[in-house]
């Protein structure tokens, strides 16, 4: 699936496991989109995180955030054959800034 999203920030991170010992590794992305619906209860846009590759996040940190990315997802067995979406490809649009204050 293609869309154009803003993304707002990307984030590696590393750790030992407690259980195993073992070091994970990975890395995200947290962004909004305009498909987000208002309910009686919630006004705006909630940042979605995604799982990206190592490859995807050297593309975001090259260009920068936040940025509009046309974005490529795919889903793929999770945790107990859970459906697990992640970003396959971030393609940089422009840059995006706030106003600055008056």
């Amino acid at each position: 699936m293609s869309e154009t999203v803003l993304v707002l920030r990307a984030d590696r991170y590393e750790f030992t496991s407690e259980k195993t010992g073992e070091i994970i590794k990975g890395a995200n992305v947290y962004f909004i989109s305009d498909t987000q619906v208002e309910t009686p209860n919630a006004v705006g846009d909630k940042p979605m995180k995604v799982a990206i590759s190592d490859e995807v996040f050297n593309e975001i940190k090259h260009y920068g955030a936040p940025a509009i990315y046309d974005i490529t997802t795919k889903t793929k067995p999770g945790k107990d054959g859970t459906a697990t979406v992640v970003l396959t490809k971030a393609k940089f649009q422009q840059a995006f800034k706030l106003p600055e204050a008056a």
